[in-house]
This record gives structure tokens, sequence and C-alpha cells, in this order.
């Protein structure tokens, strides 16, 4: 019983895991993304002041596929709590997270939030991550996680898929240059 117990969890493992690498590396056009508002600050923070959990300042460039800075873009990035949870607990809708920020790119592509180090959510071996949903007008918008270098949960295949950007915590900081590709509509 022990043996076959384990096995299925293995496998309920194994079938969320490839739901969510199919679902993060889908073409981020077939996702709703969702838009900052054309005013919002290019710096900010997803996470309110005296959150427990270890404090985490994540910050970046949004560039085009030659490398030039991308002004204006949008960013939306949304997490769970140190605890792995995305509302109060024991809720946990990640359509609704409680930490969460908005924010466009400034005139050099740069972005900046302060938040705090997520948790894996709870019972499972997912690991830490915050969520990106990204797009300019006249490039094609991008989906992804930061998932965190050094997470027991992070696996090879994670490291393959462009869902995922495996990021070093340096100091209480992360840092990521996303590339947007050419594409996309000329409204974002």
């Amino acid at each position: 019983m022990a043996c076959s117990l384990v096995a299925a969890r293995s496998y309920v493992l194994a079938v969320a895991l490839l739901f969510a690498t199919t679902v993060n590396s889908a073409p981020a056009a077939a996702q709703e993304i969702r838009q900052a508002p054309a005013a919002a600050p290019s710096t900010g923070r997803a996470a309110p002041p005296g959150e427990p959990g270890a404090p985490l300042h994540v910050s970046g460039v949004v560039v085009d596929a030659g490398g030039a800075p991308v002004a204006g873009a949008s960013l939306y990035a949304f997490q769970t709590d140190h605890e792995g949870y995305y509302g109060v607990k024991p809720e946990s809708d990640n359509r609704n997270p409680r930490l969460k920020v908005f924010l466009r790119s400034d005139e050099r592509g740069a972005w900046a939030f302060d938040t705090v180090k997520p948790g894996s959510y709870p019972g499972t071996r997912a690991p830490a991550h915050i969520h990106f949903q990204v797009a300019a007008p006249g490039h094609a918008p991008r989906i992804f996680e930061i998932v965190f270098e050094g997470d027991p949960f992070v696996t090879p295949e994670m490291r393959r898929q462009p869902g995922f950007s495996v990021r070093p915590i340096e100091g209480g900081r992360v840092t990521e240059r996303i590339v947007l590709g050419p594409g996309g509509s000329d409204d974002n």
C-alpha cells in the first residue's frame, strides 16, 4: 500500500509539473495579459511594509531582441506570501493574489520592486516563484516565472523551459533581463 501511495503521489506531481510547464510555455497571446495602467511607476512594492518573510528586492530591464531598452513596457508581477499562500491564509487564489505590483519600465527599460521571498505552495514540491506578465506595443508578450537557484524543487526540466527563469538571490536581491521578441499588437 505504501509503495502504491508513493507511486500515485509521484504520478500526480509529474502530471502537475507537466501541466505547469505546458501552461507556462504556451504562447503568451493565448493567455490573458494583465496590463499596468499607462501612468504606472517603474518602481513599487508587491508586499506591504511589515509583511512577514525575508525581504527581497527584484529589479531588471526590459529589452528587445536586439538588446535595446523597451520603455513603457507593462509589467505585472504576483506571488505567494512567505508561507506559500496567494491570499489570506488559508485562501490561495492566484487569480486574485494579495501580493502583486503593476509597473511600467522607464526610458532605460528599467523596473524594480520590493517584496518578500515567496514560499512554496503548502504540501507540494513546487518551487517558490514570482509570476511575471510583460507586454509592450510591437513586441510579443512574455509570461514566465522567476524561480530561485538553490531551491530543492527546481528541476532540470524547469531549467530548460522558457516559462521559467532560474535566478540567484544575492544579498537579498534578484535581477532579471526580460527580452521581448518582435510581434504582438500595438495597443499594449
